[in-house]
């Protein structure tokens, strides 16, 4: 391999060349540099690490990782003895790990500057097993290690995972794999760069860029096109801060770039060795380069409520099980004793934190568990518990599942076509962001925005056929709705203005959304589309005046129920009278005063309830029957708890 431009004899590109490199790979880069908020700070040299088909191993300092100047130290090998039956890869700090062609088993090394680390006589440690795969050609470039020493893998079935390192080198090791991402299998390479930075290539040539916040659990880049034309490169390899090297068998040339994350755009192109075609494997210490100030998520200060509404899940034994944030911040389920009966609830406190805060998420997953978290108002970190056993305990009060998010909001949750759950949040920048199972009863993947802007802590979802429609109230008032369906989520329509809090919706037969809301003068109001336009103007429901955002429920028939805390502190319910008519006059069935807005469910076997807490903190709730054989002037007969005073 032949030296360019040593340090001797520096040698920088004119702009013409820069340009004729970019075009070749597909990639735009600017001739004058764009400012840059993220600062770009680099080692006097750039370690890259070379393994021969002849099977040694040896170092090539490149003193310039932040210019991309072809200035470069003394090549010298260090070591000898079959690195060509293995795959190599670099970690940060002089780490490299050598994965056993024979065994299988992943040996972890360290350079420190003159020499190997050494343990017990050894140059390296066995740190795992299992990794024979990424040794064969079609695998060797579906594993890496980014600049935080977190290992990064596409398994068999297409699952991105990551393995962080915990402790110091000598006695580290690592934590439990963590699914990322699924569909990774699309992918021929994947690079890692900065902290959970990571590149990945199609076979066509596209590059595409990810930015995964291990803290926050937030994918906060999500395959961003970010080049084309970069299968021309057999080899390509990150010195980290997003200090990106390529190699071309046909050329046998060295290529530097250096990606903006800022202004997503490309400084480089740059030739800046010849002679790199035999080499096996190449790689550079992935913190040889680190960026700091680029944009990561922030917690959001997430205000302390103890009054949410209830969220009622029906189990798959049928009984129904209610989910709140009790007056001490502990995440509280009650479940009836008995089918139908209202009146027996058996509480239980089922999680060991107590800074709890505003309505839990709650599902059922496809083994038949229950499922709920809530937001924190200590750290915007979501929290949550397992049954486990289906429709049985909740086994010991310790422990909770971390959700993280960060989000403003509560969560939603939903069940997918395919059994598993996601939840929905809303952050304080107004985004939507979704999480998921991996598969059904699994693990969750990391957080994804799906999108908006100047959305509030105020929105619901509803199934629809097999989309989601989601219903959101904007800063100035204005709701807005948008479909997530196979995997994208659609332009956002206006509803209307003039609402607060947090609306009700419900999807017809035919697809049409009806929203409702409470307007700012406090009134219950209606919009409903018809062909996928609503008509701009609400319909006042009644001249209740409400306290709080209303509940609705749609009946077998296509019937609405709703029901509204009124600003007397009574429940007040109404009945839709006719499909697409109007609504019966406000009734009270409980007096007795409510401390909670109510939420609505329909159970399985067609009947709604609404239910709500009182002041004494007890659930209370209201069964209407599943039976629609009534005339349009009379609501529904109603039975539920009868009122103690």
């Amino acid at each position: 391999m032949q030296e360019v431009g040593a340090s001797k004899r520096r040698k920088r590109f004119p702009a013409t060349i820069v340009a004729l490199t970019a075009a070749l790979t597909g990639t735009t880069v600017p001739v004058a540099q764009a400012a840059i908020t993220a600062a770009l700070t680099c080692n006097s040299a750039a370690n890259i690490f070379g393994v021969t088909q002849a099977g040694s191993i040896f170092l090539y300092p490149h003193n310039e990782p932040e210019t991309g100047v072809a200035d470069w130290g003394t090549k010298r090998t260090i070591g000898t003895g079959g690195w060509n039956g293995d795959r190599t890869l670099a970690g940060p700090n002089g780490v490299i790990y050598r994965l056993d062609g024979t065994t299988g088993d992943i040996l972890r090394y360290r350079w420190n500057g003159t020499g190997w680390d050494t343990w017990n006589g050894e140059q390296f440690r066995d740190v795992g097993g299992g990794w024979r795969r990424y040794v064969q050609a079609a695998y060797r470039n579906h594993v890496t290690v980014d600049g935080r020493d977190r290992l990064y893998s596409v398994t068999a079935e297409g699952h991105l995972q990551a393995f962080a390192w915990t402790g110091d080198h000598a006695t580290g090791t690592w934590a439990p794999a963590k699914v990322l991402d699924t569909g990774w299998n699309q992918y021929d390479l994947i690079v890692a760069s900065d902290d959970g930075v990571l590149y990945a290539r199609t076979p066509d040539g596209d590059l595409f860029r990810f930015r995964w916040n291990a803290a926050s659990e937030r994918f906060t880049q999500y395959r961003e096109r970010v080049g084309s034309n970069w299968n021309t490169f057999t080899h390509v390899f990150s010195a980290g801060g997003d200090v990106l090297y390529g190699t071309r068998t046909g050329t046998q040339a060295l290529v530097w770039y250096r990606y903006h994350e800022n202004t997503a755009t490309w400084s480089g192109g740059k030739i800046i060795g010849s002679g790199w075609a035999d080499e096996l494997d190449i790689v550079a210490d992935t913190n040889g380069c680190r960026l700091t100030g680029y944009p990561v998520p922030t917690r959001p200060s997430v205000p302390q409520r103890h009054d949410a509404p209830t969220t009622p899940v029906q189990g798959t034994d049928g009984l129904v099980t209610f989910f709140y944030v009790n007056s001490a911040g502990g995440l509280t389920a009650g479940k009836q004793r008995y089918p139908g009966d209202y009146e027996i609830i058996e509480y239980q406190v089922i999680a060991d934190y107590h800074q709890f805060t505003g309505a839990p998420g709650a599902g059922v997953r496809e083994d038949g568990r229950l499922e709920a978290l809530a937001n924190s108002h200590d750290d915007a970190a979501y929290r949550g518990r397992v049954q486990s056993t289906p429709n049985g305990a909740w086994g010991p009060i310790t422990g909770v599942t971390a959700h993280q998010g960060w989000m403003l909001s509560d969560p939603v949750v939903a069940s997918e076509a395919d059994k598993t759950l996601t939840v929905y949040a809303v952050d304080d920048a107004g985004a939507l962001w979704r999480r998921t199972q991996v598969a059904p009863n699994g693990t969750y993947l990391p957080w994804r925005k799906l999108g908006g802007a100047d959305l509030t802590a105020d929105f619901t979802l509803v199934r629809n056929g097999t989309a989601l429609d989601i219903v959101a109230r904007s800063g100035d008032g204005t709701l807005r709705t948008a479909r997530y369906s196979g995997g994208t989520l659609g332009t956002w329509r206006t509803i209307g203005g003039d609402t607060t809090g947090k609306p009700a919706a419900v999807a017809h037969a035919n697809g049409d959304l009806q929203v409702f809301a409470r307007a700012t003068d406090g009134t219950v109001r209606a919009q409903r589309e018809s062909g996928g336009v609503f008509p701009g103007a609400w319909q006042s429901i009644g001249n209740v005046a409400a306290a709080g955002p209303p509940a609705a429920v749609l009946r077998a028939g296509g019937l609405v129920e709703l029901a509204v805390r009124g600003t007397d502190g009574l429940v007040h319910q109404s009945s839709q009278v006719a499909p697409a008519g109007g609504f019966s006059p406000w009734t009270v069935h409980y007096f007795e005063d409510a401390a909670t807005d109510p939420t609505g469910l329909l159970l399985t076997t067609g009947s709604p309830i609404f239910t709500w807490r009182s002041t004494d903190g007890s659930i209370r709730t209201v069964f209407i029957p599943a039976s629609t054989q009534r005339t349009n002037a009379t609501p529904p007969a109603y039975a539920g708890r009868t009122t103690r005073r």
